[in-house]
Formats: structure tokens, sequence, C-alpha cells
């Protein structure tokens, strides 16, 4: 599928997703019915998921930053750009803009559920599908305010390198921040194994790995920055 002129892919992984919900509701009075609500649900995060890498990527664009693809994954998205602009106030709009695009489907939910006459706090009993949009929009919410943790490989470490990278070296500033995604990821992996929540632990793997991939790409350019002056002179 190709939005706004970029491919849009699925990725496999992705289909993993539908058979842990059937996995976990196994044991579940009317599962077919709770299944089909989830898998609804699903639907319906992934499309903001991807406005969320669709933001990312638009506001790349007026950068004159192209953009690859966008994967979507069960965990979340990726917007897969060309390469991220040396300016730090550049790379902060674009890594804002995914999380501002989940604000803004919030505030649209809460102006609808309000005018429509409806609660803004989700119910504890289901209630149809009536519910969707109170549940869209703390979802949403959720999203915007996870994705500004700052650490990687969350969009909120990539603005607290833009930030930190006009104080300090560009490499230095991905440390920082890569080593907190990394604190997070142990963090969160212990939590989830002190909840018996083991499959959730692929998530503080994820985010581990991420971090490092990151730090090592920064090392990286910097070798090839420093290879380049060498070679010019």
């Amino acid at each position: 599928m190709r939005l706004a002129g970029i491919d849009v892919y699925l990725h496999w992984t992705y289909f993993l997703a539908p058979l842990y919900i059937v996995y976990s509701t196994r044991d579940f009075d009317q599962a077919w019915l709770v299944n089909g609500v989830l898998f609804f649900l699903l639907l319906n995060l992934s499309f903001c998921v991807l406005l969320h890498e669709l933001g990312h990527a638009l506001m790349a664009r007026r950068f004159g930053v192209p953009t690859k693809d966008i994967i979507i994954t069960p965990i979340g998205g990726l917007a897969r750009l060309a390469w991220m602009p040396k300016k730090p106030n550049q790379e902060f709009a674009i890594s804002f803009a995914g999380p501002l695009v989940n604000l803004l489907i919030a505030v649209l939910l809460g102006v609808i559920v309000c005018f429509a006459g409806g609660s803004l706090l989700p119910s504890l009993s289901f209630e149809g599908m009536s519910q969707l949009p109170v549940v869209m929009l703390w979802i949403n919410l959720a999203l915007f305010l996870f994705n500004l943790i700052p650490a990687f490989p969350m969009d909120g470490g990539r603005m607290l390198r833009s930030v930190l990278a006009k104080r300090m070296s560009y490499l230095r500033a991905t440390l920082i921040a890569a080593r907190l995604g990394q604190l997070s990821a142990l963090s969160f992996s212990i939590f989830v194994l002190w909840e018996n929540q083991y499959p959730l632990i692929l998530v503080g793997v994820f985010v581990f790995i991420s971090a490092q991939f990151e730090l090592n790409q920064a090392r990286l350019k910097q070798v090839n920055e420093v290879d380049g002056d060498s070679i010019g002179a």
C-alpha cells in the first residue's frame, strides 16, 4: 500500500498479534466476541500508529528528507527516513510530529464525544462499540505520553538528543539518550517478569537492542566524518 507517496508494509511479526489475542482469550466466556472486539481495537490502533509514522514522514519531507517506507509491527511503527537532518531543531520537529498526531487524534475524539453527550472516562464494563471513541482517545493519549519518554528508541529520546546536541557533541548526546533507553528497557523487563507477563519481555529486548543500534550508528557516522575530513585535507 502507498500513502502520500510512501510505501507502507506490515512486518511479518504483525500477524503474531492476532494469534496472541486468540491464545490469551481462549478461556474467556464468549471468547469469539472478545476476540472480535480486540481485533477491531488492533486495527484501529494500527491505523493510529500509521498516522503517527506519517506525521514523522511528512515533517521530514518538509525539510527535504525523503522517507524510504513505513513499517508497522505489533509493538509500533517505523518510518525509515533516508537520513536524519544534522540541524537539531529539524530533528526535534520530525521527532515530535509523530506524538503530536496522536495528541491531535485524542483531542478530536474528545470533542466528538463531548458533542455527542458522552463521558470521557471509559467504562469498566463492555458497552459495545459506542465506547470505541473513548477507548481510542485514551490509547492515543497514552501513545503521546509514552513516545515522549526521553530515551531511545522513543521519539522523546530523539528529542532529547536534539536538545543535548546543541550543547555537546552529537555522539555524546546519542550516548546519553541511548543509555537512558537501555535503562528503561531493563526496568520494563524486570517489571513484566515480576508480573509474569513473559511475552512482553520481547518489548524490552527490542528497546534495548534499538538503543544500542542508534548508538552504533552515531559512532559509525562520526568515524565516517573524521575519515572524510582526513581525506579532504
